[in-house]
């Protein structure tokens, strides 16, 4: 029977017969077995084993170990030192490297190649200067023609260590072969970087037209040899790299070997080279800190007979290598000698070797890996393109957008493909894509424009009825008016902060935000947000987490009073809660000749708006001499604790008829008609007055009243063409109408001119920036220009005049009126507390002496 495996059998081991033999073969196979993680290369050795005069060489048994790698065999080279010469010696260690290797491609040597043909490069005698390219061109071609190398498989063609289109540029036209491959091909450009004789000819072509002119392989013989080892060790880090995806360098899990026997003469040069070779890369002051700027993957082991034991034993040699590598960096020394003496084999040597593991390579996964990876993301992408409303096959890396529920939440230019949900009532779906399509119009005129300003504008982009659809048409079309009037450039992006469950809006707010921040990180066009038309917690984590940012915001419709106080960058066109109140309690007082009322308010927790104004009306009705005989809360869902709507309007009825008992309802329009059959089926014809907040305004326009014609419901309004006794004469309302073909009587919606005069406020900050600075950055600058817009040089805006208060930055004394709906979508005015601009004439202005005025 044959051993089988690396072990050939006591006679032909007879060289490593020594004490350490087995640890020395464990130190072979550690650094023969590349690491998996590229940063965790390290520099290998030049292994020098020392023999006892007259015993045999431990390299001819070492031979074996790469031979018979499991999973693959280790390119290996094993060379006599005692050689011809110098260039002989490196040409087969070449030519036993560049053979073939089962499981990965042959080893190519396109730097030693094209070194060797600089080397051989003659020109003939007589040539004119301007006819040296072509004669070094035709001499490259000849080169591949008829270059060969002896390996142990017989001749082998250099030709092989360039590529194709190299060989077939060539071929055909040497010239410009030879130009192309020294302009793009990356051995040319190293070759012809390398110093030699002093200096670097910065060039493949000058280095050529050198070492013909100035002979420089014969008057600087030793730096030739060196120069060769250099591009051998560069050759085999390029083949071995692991930074491409697809390069083969990933499936060699293997260093290839240098085995020197009779490392003296020409052989001990080799092993010198190679340490000047690796120094000569070497850069920063540890290989941790930066490792020797690309270790090669060769692993040296020479071994020659040697009088003098060195210090280190080869029973120790792991132990002196962890002391060789941590005095790399300090001593430049690549040799780790070890003492190796087979003079008296130990006992159980020869069955320790028998008994040791063949060399085994870790299997490289990386290839496989990558195509699995390749495979899940080719089959996923559609499933996270969907998650972040992108097309299915999309490359994109950056997600504007992200789905929650069937809702796409965050900022896009594109609002016809995002935010036109398959729920849109078809009564309203053909305004709805209309007003898109103007607002993308507009924003492709001034994308050209250099000094055109992004604005974003927030809100719920894809609620759940009928009545808010028509409510967001009425808001993008006021921001459309004014991005279209404006002298400074606007280009608007549309934010949807989602409805959420139970109607509560801005559920997704948060996440809408944060898509804010990162677009305005990248594109500094973008210095402001507006919207948020409804006072909510949500609304109110927006407004901290973008003013955070420096981000200024400008509310429409908020008015919760805690809304002005989350910090500087926010301000709102519509009044706060407490004023509003006032001019509910007034109106009240005077108008209605009210003594006791009841304020029903929504029950839902994360509705600042609906609670705060039911606080501040319950104390401004007390402070007008008013009882307040109830104060509740009805249930916005189901699961919810209290009263529904319909129960809390029963008892909002009085069991006898009470003079001067009125109703004030705080809560949201979509819960009022509820309410208004809860007291009509208990009143039975002695429906008591109600009063609502400004939020009802779309239970007017939608027409519900004329359900409830008994019911006189008069309602709050921070904004409406009936304030005007022909709104048609008013800048803002003469542009919408014939813009949209609508009149006075049709339209009735403040909503569209509050989102106007937003716009407006920010069009006057930037306006106010670039007066100060013409080459300022509006956005640092925005809320500066923002706060100089104060009462006493105040806009005059489509709801009224508008000048901040510098401690509170809400409007002072915002017009607020209060009017009367009617069956027909029409309202009639009754009160108006502040000032509407332009003609006095055109204002339908009931008595406003004792209306009540901001606190100063």
């Amino acid at each position: 029977m044959s051993s089988r495996g690396w072990f050939l059998g006591s006679e032909q081991t007879r060289g490593l017969q020594f004490g350490g033999a087995v640890q020395l073969l464990r130190l072979l196979d550690r650094l023969s077995v590349r690491t998996r993680w590229p940063a965790r290369d390290v520099p290998l050795p030049i292994i020098h084993l020392r023999r006892p005069p007259g015993v045999g060489s431990p390299l001819e048994a070492l031979t074996n170990r790469p031979l018979t790698a499991r999973g693959r065999r280790v390119p290996y080279a094993h060379v006599d030192g005692v050689a011809v010469s110098e260039r002989r010696l490196l040409d087969d260690v070449v030519g036993q490297l560049a053979g073939e290797v089962r499981g990965v491609p042959r080893l190519r040597f396109p730097h030693y190649a094209l070194v060797v043909w600089l080397l051989d490069l003659t020109l003939p005698a007589g040539v004119e200067a301007e006819e040296e390219e072509r004669e070094i061109a035709r001499e490259f071609r000849q080169h591949l023609r008829r270059r060969v190398r002896v390996t142990a498989e017989g001749a082998q063609d250099f030709a092989q260590d360039f590529p194709w289109w190299i060989r077939l540029v060539i071929g055909l036209a040497p010239r410009i072969g030879l130009a192309l491959m020294a302009l793009v091909w990356r051995p040319a450009t190293w070759v012809g970087e390398q110093a030699l004789g002093g200096r670097s000819r910065h060039g493949l072509y000058r280095l050529a037209r050198a070492v013909v002119k100035e002979r420089l392989a014969e008057r600087h013989a030793d730096e030739v040899g060196d120069l060769l080892v250099k591009a051998l060790l560069e050759d085999l880090r390029r083949s071995h790299r692991r930074w491409t995806w697809w390069g083969t360098g990933r499936r060699r899990t293997g260093n290839p070997w240098l085995l020197v026997d009779n490392a003296t003469g020409p052989g001990r040069w080799l092993v010198d080279a190679v340490g000047r070779a690796r120094s000569g890369v070497r850069s920063g002051q540890s290989w941790r800190a930066n490792p020797l700027s690309r270790p090669d993957p060769l692993l040296v082991i020479a071994a020659a007979e040697e009088e003098e034991p060195p210090k280190v034993h080869a029973a120790d040699a792991l132990a002196g290598y962890h002391d060789w590598l941590r005095q790399l960096s300090r001593s430049e020394n690549w040799v780790l000698a070890l003492d190796t003496d087979a003079t008296t084999p130990p006992p159980g040597i020869i069955g320790a070797l028998s008994e040791h593991p063949d060399l085994r390579l870790r299997r490289a996964v990386a290839a496989p890996l990558v195509l699995v990876l390749l495979a899940a993301a080719l089959v996923s992408v559609p499933f996270v393109n969907h998650a972040r409303c992108d097309d299915w096959w999309s490359p994109a890396v950056r997600a504007p957008l992200q789905r929650v529920g069937d809702e796409c939440i965050g900022v896009s230019a594109d609002p016809l493909r995002h935010f036109v949900p398959e729920s849109v009532p078809d009564d309203i779906r053909a305004d709805l894509e209309g007003i898109y399509r103007l607002i993308v119009e507009e924003n492709r005129k001034t994308e050209s424009r250099p000094d055109a300003i992004t604005i974003v504008f927030l809100s719920v982009l894809t609620p759940r009825t009928s009545n808010s659809f028509h409510a967001l048409v009425e808001e993008l079309r006021g921001v459309w008016v004014a991005q279209k009037t404006s002298d400074v450039p606007i280009r608007m992006l549309l934010a949807n902060g989602g409805e959420g469950p139970g109607g509560r809006g801005l559920a997704s707010g948060d996440l809408a935000a944060d898509k804010i921040i990162e677009l305005a990180a990248r594109d500094r066009s973008v210095v402001a947000v507006t919207g948020l038309s409804i006072s909510t917690d949500t609304a109110k984590s927006v407004v901290k987490r973008l003013g955070s940012n420096a981000l200024p915001v400008i509310g429409t419709l908020t008015s919760a009073d805690e809304m002005a106080t989350i910090n500087e960058y926010y301000y709102q066109i519509a009044p706060n809660n407490l004023r509003e109140a006032r001019v509910a309690a007034y109106y009240a007082s005077t108008q209605l000749k009210t003594t006791d009322v009841a304020i029903f308010y929504s029950g839902d927790p994360a509705d600042r708006y609906s609670q705060n104004l039911a606080e501040d009306a319950r104390a401004a009705f007390a402070e007008r001499g008013m009882t307040v005989s109830q104060y509740k809360s009805y249930r916005v869902a189901n699961d919810d604790e209290g009263l529904a709507p319909s129960s809390l309007g029963q008892g909002a009825c009085p069991a006898e008829p009470r003079p001067g008992y009125a109703v004030f309802y705080v809560g949201r329009s979509q819960n009022l008609a509820e309410f208004l059959r809860g007291m009509n089926s208990k009143c039975q014809g002695r429906t008591p007055p109600v009063i609502a907040s400004d939020s009802s305004t779309r239970f007017i326009l939608e027409g519900t009243m004329a359900q409830f014609p008994n019911v006189r419901l008069d309602y709050v309004s921070f904004a409406s063409p009936a304030a005007w006794t022909d709104c048609a004469k008013v800048p803002f309302y003469k542009n919408y109408l014939d813009a949209f073909r609508k009149t006075c009587q049709s339209i009735g919606d403040g909503r569209s001119a509050s989102a106007y005069d937003a716009m407006q406020v920010l069009a006057e900050g930037v306006r106010q920036v670039r007066r100060t600075d013409p080459g300022a950055r509006v956005r640092e600058g925005l809320l500066a220009g923002i706060g100089r817009i104060r009462p006493d040089n105040a806009i005059q805006g489509a709801t009224g005049t508008i000048g901040f208060e510098a401690s509170t930055r809400l409007p002072a004394d915002k017009a607020v009126l209060v009017l009367q709906g009617n069956t027909d979508t029409t309202s009639t005015p009754r009160l108006l507390c502040g000032e509407l601009p332009f003609r006095e004439d055109l204002v339908v202005a009931p008595d406003t002496a004792g209306c009540p005025r901001d606190p100063r």
